[in-house]
């Protein structure tokens, strides 16, 4: 159990046991320029350690640090920040340890030592903290007796900040060493021997700082550049999905509102393509903006955002998934992300039972969450009856129709690997209609001589399906959600779990007919083997088209 306290009611460690109550593992100290999101304290995975969490700036994320997706912290990795803050959630007995051991008077000086004198500090990637005022520090907390014991590059960065806060430096110059990721302001202060005026080191990071601002998405919405229209930007800007099914709607109900498309996929009066270079002045506006995927980084809306995602997760979403590879090596990677999140007014999901994922995954504090399901399974729930609409579709896509239909559709990898990809035998391939649908992300053109239509949309697939094969992908509970068969195919099932991550407890639900090896499932399929699940994240009484074009008019009409 996490338990904040006042950092100020902290003197010793009888001051600690008399507050704390009996169940209380961790503590978080705030001051008065600290805040603290409670509402994600629920979703922060407690160990034995003491945690290093991620943090906000008056709201914003200003962060350029790159440890998120490592385990446990390093002196470097914390240091390496171009701001740092007490972002750390205490193990009960490592601040006892702390505070009797080292002369301390704010937050950052318990968590500066903690940084450099506690191993193992865990690394958790949720955001916890949102600091209203830049850290302050003793210079008491740079230069204690045991300090000298320290190592050259700590001794270097307790240097650097000494600078930075305009102190003068607590260690020799020649006992220190450059670190190994050293920025290019740790190059220069150790090259000039920390002697030049603390002034320019200064000056130095304050233009570092305001050009990191311009990159990371920070903006206010000017609601004085308004204009009464609605834009869709599509599944990034793909005219597919609940996107294209909603706009279908909102267009033959709407005799009140202009409406545009985003899109290179549809030609027309109220369609205009991304590459126009009147779009961007467009969208940021539109008095409302739909998505369904992240904001383009170059677009700052002003209106109301309404997010209406592109699925049910299965794998782990931004927040909840370590994501080494883009934390390191994608720049501002968090930064850009979690900025323009922030701005969305309202998030549609598919039922109100996957809601916390999305809170946990998402910076949600003031956007508003509607569990009215997705556009895209309307039309699924409203068309699965259509013989007609489905027959259209089978004779587009030359179906044998005295064979069932397997839709074959995994999600994308990070790094495409094709051997994943499933190479049906004989016998399946002479009974089956068997359509290969890539993922978007994922252009592989190993299609084995399967029938591939990229060009019809997904969900006019599963009409047409009888068996839907998947791994992590949400259309698995699109499928489910018209009672299609549904197998997963996943050989590398431990690999990507350790890279990725999976939400479990979703995956739980659909996993009584998971295969590891293609014998195992093709075995299945030939012998009708499946289990029927009745899952509690898959919605039949879908209404979204009516909910969701009800708030974009109540949004249009000022009532909301």
């Amino acid at each position: 159990m996490i338990e904040i306290i006042n950092k100020e009611k902290i003197v010793n460690i009888e001051s600690i046991q008399s507050i704390v109550k009996q169940e209380t593992t961790h503590i978080i100290l705030k001051d008065k320029h600290t805040q603290i999101y409670e509402n994600i304290l629920e979703y922060v995975d407690l160990g034995k350690e003491s945690i290093v969490t991620d943090y906000t700036y008056n709201g914003y994320y200003i962060n350029d640090c790159r440890y998120f997706g490592n385990d446990f912290i390093t002196i470097e990795d914390w240091f390496n920040n171009h701001n740092l803050q007490p972002n750390i959630i205490y193990e009960m007995n490592d601040l006892q340890w702390l505070i009797s051991n080292f002369e301390w008077e704010t937050s950052f000086d318990i968590a500066l030592n903690a940084i450099i004198h506690l191993n193992n500090i865990k690394i958790e990637s949720h955001v916890i903290f949102d600091f209203t005022k830049e850290c302050q520090m003793s210079y008491t907390s740079l230069k204690q007796p045991h300090q000298n014991e320290l190592d050259p590059v700590t001794q270097f960065y307790l240097n650097k900040l000494a600078r930075l806060k305009l102190r003068k430096i607590p260690f020799n110059v020649n006992h220190t060493t450059l670190p190994r990721n050293a920025r290019s302001m740790d190059k220069i202060m150790y090259k000039s021997k920390f002697k030049l005026p603390s002034v320019m080191y200064k000056l130095m990071y304050q233009y570092i700082q305001q050009k990191q601002m311009k990159a990371i998405n920070i903006y206010e919405k000017d609601k004085n550049k308004i204009k009464p229209y609605v834009v869709f930007l599509g599944f990034d800007y793909g005219y597919r999905g609940s996107s294209k099914y909603l706009y279908e709607y909102f267009v033959q109900n709407n005799v009140h509102h202009q409406v545009y498309f985003v899109t290179d996929d549809q030609e027309g009066q109220n369609f205009i393509s991304p590459s126009d270079k009147a779009t961007k002045k467009l969208i940021e506006e539109a008095k409302v903006v739909i998505l369904e995927s992240y904001s383009p980084d170059h677009i700052k809306a002003n209106g109301t955002i309404i997010q209406i995602w592109h699925g049910t997760p299965i794998k782990r979403l931004f927040l909840d998934s370590d994501e080494p590879k883009q934390n390191k090596e994608i720049y501002h990677y968090r930064a850009r992300k979690y900025n323009k999140l922030i701005k969305q007014n309202y998030f549609v999901t598919d039922i109100e039972a996957i809601n916390t994922k999305f809170q946990s995954a998402f910076p949600l504090h003031e956007t508003k969450i509607i569990a009215c399901g997705y556009p895209r399974n309307q039309f699924l729930l409203e068309n699965i009856n259509k013989t007609d609409v489905i027959n259209q579709i089978e004779i587009k896509l030359k179906l044998d129709k005295n064979k069932q239909t397997i839709l074959y559709s995994p999600t994308w990898r990070d790094n495409h690997e094709s051997h994943y990809l499933l190479d049906f035998p004989d016998d399946i391939a002479k009974n089956y209609n068997i359509i290969y649908k890539y993922h978007e992300e994922d252009q592989n053109e190993n299609t084995n001589e399967y029938i591939m239509y990229n060009d019809i949309e997904t969900q006019q697939l599963l009409l047409v399906s009888d068996i839907v094969i998947s791994d992590y992908s949400s259309i698995v509970f699109d499928a489910l959600t018209i009672n299609k068969q549904v197998y997963l195919y996943t050989p590398d099932f431990d690999l990507y779990t350790q890279n990725r991550g999976l939400y479990e407890d979703v995956f739980n639900t659909i996993n009584c007919n998971q295969y590891h090896d293609s014998k195992s499932l093709f075995e299945a399929i030939n012998n009708n083997k499946y289990i029927e699940t009745n899952n509690k994240y898959v919605n039949k009484n879908n209404h979204s088209f009516e909910m969701i074009y009800q708030l974009i008019d109540d949004v249009m009409n000022g009532k909301r």
